[in-house]
């Protein structure tokens, strides 16, 4: 059985850290004020947005392997965005505008609510995409063209967060 301060620090801990850490680097100088402010600012953070945002059972714990997994997504993430805003300029500077706007369902295979938020979020950051509404049966995409239209349907990163999703 574990140790409930133990699932504070996990819980607590780790965000005050990161937070205080954040604030820290963009300080111009290291002050005791600094220091004071900053501790206080960051506690206050993560204690009043902690219940707002997410229950204890919904914050995945903070792992190394977690933490790697999703600089690799946002590394991926980066590469398609350039890659789609440069597909997005070629259409909207070819005279013709070659694109064929449609709205497509992508099923459901996340189970948890913060894996779609990502799933959707990371689709909308695309450009020409854009998700329009997630419901039980699906995610609801709006895309520019057939080609991220079929792109949609074996995404990388849908992969990638259902592949997070069955590691927790």
């Amino acid at each position: 059985m574990s140790d409930p301060s133990e699932s504070k620090v996990k819980y607590y801990g780790i965000p005050f850290v990161l937070l205080f850490g954040f604030w820290l680097i963009l300080s111009p100088g290291i002050s005791a004020q600094t220091v004071f402010l900053g501790g206080a600012v960051s506690l206050l953070v993560v204690i009043y947005s902690k219940d707002l945002l997410f229950h204890e059972d919904e914050m995945p714990l903070y792992r190394l392997k977690h933490f790697l997994n999703m600089m690799h997504f946002i590394g991926i993430l980066l590469v398609e965005i350039v890659k789609a805003n440069i597909d997005v300029a070629k259409i909207v500077l070819n005279p013709a505008l070659p694109i064929k706007p449609q709205f497509i369902r992508v099923p459901m295979m996340l189970k948890n609510d913060m894996n779609k938020v990502i799933f959707g979020n990371s689709v909308t950051l695309t450009p020409g995409t854009l998700t329009v509404d997630i419901d039980e049966d699906g995610f609801i995409i709006h895309a520019l063209t057939d080609e991220a239209a079929e792109a949609m349907k074996d995404s990388f990163i849908e992969t990638w967060v259902v592949r997070q999703e069955e590691s927790e």
